[in-house]
């Protein structure tokens, strides 16, 4: 009769799963990578690795979502909330470019990979939540600084988006050196912080003051 594993021993045997597998598609590729492959580099059949997940899609989301919480609370780590909003920006920015540096395959892994069925995954789902809130905690403290004006998604969302291009160019080789990609990671926030009404200090910092004065938004 075959053993009956506890909770513990099942998720010990999962995270090692996922790293072999974490492993093996930055190497191959998703498409170049098999169940059984997965399952003989730990030594297992791949009968057992099917006990665990039901296929490579669910491996594959169990792994971005790991994934995407590594890079969450790396850039989560770079934020205090008892800093100017300013620096809070250019720290998380900049968390942003060396965690791509760093971890390139993670950073494809969690970007680069086809978007799979979310419901096989809910975990996945949940990480996203937080991956959204992490993005847009530090553009909402701008806001509120009176630095920049603006719907704080579309403005996380822009932002992101530059710095995701920018960190594209960097990985195909488009842009040669680390000093380039930073050089125009800070050109390409500078500009978007313009776009959004960017102000500098006391103005910025004066304007939060008169609005909670009158209980009401100032009219521009």
């Amino acid at each position: 009769m075959r053993k009956q594993l506890t909770d513990q021993q099942v998720e010990v045997f999962r995270e090692r799963l996922l790293r072999a597998a974490e492993k093996l598609f930055a190497k191959h590729g998703v498409a170049g990578v098999s169940m059984r492959q997965i399952a003989q580099a730990l030594g297992y059949s791949q009968t057992a690795a099917y006990r665990y997940f039901a296929n490579k899609d669910e491996i594959l989301l169990a792994m971005r979502a790991a994934a995407l919480d590594r890079f969450c609370g790396h850039l989560e780590a770079a934020f205090d909330p008892a800093r100017d909003a300013r620096k809070n920006a250019r720290a998380v920015g900049q968390a942003f470019l060396d965690f791509a540096l760093k971890h390139p395959d993670t950073y494809r892994l969690i970007f680069f990979t086809e978007n799979l069925e979310q419901a096989i995954a809910p975990q996945y789902s949940a990480t996203m939540t937080r991956f959204r809130a992490t993005m847009t905690t530090y553009v909402q403290a701008l806001i509120d600084a009176g630095y920049i004006e603006g719907d704080v998604e579309t403005l996380a969302e822009t932002f992101f988006s530059a710095a995701h291009g920018i960190v594209m160019m960097h990985m195909s080789g488009l842009l040669k050196t680390v000093r380039a990609r930073d050089e125009l990671h800070r050109a390409s926030m500078r500009l978007i912080a313009q776009g959004a009404g960017m102000r500098t200090g006391a103005e910025g910092a004066a304007k939060p003051a008169r609005i909670a004065a009158s209980g009401r938004p100032r009219k521009t």
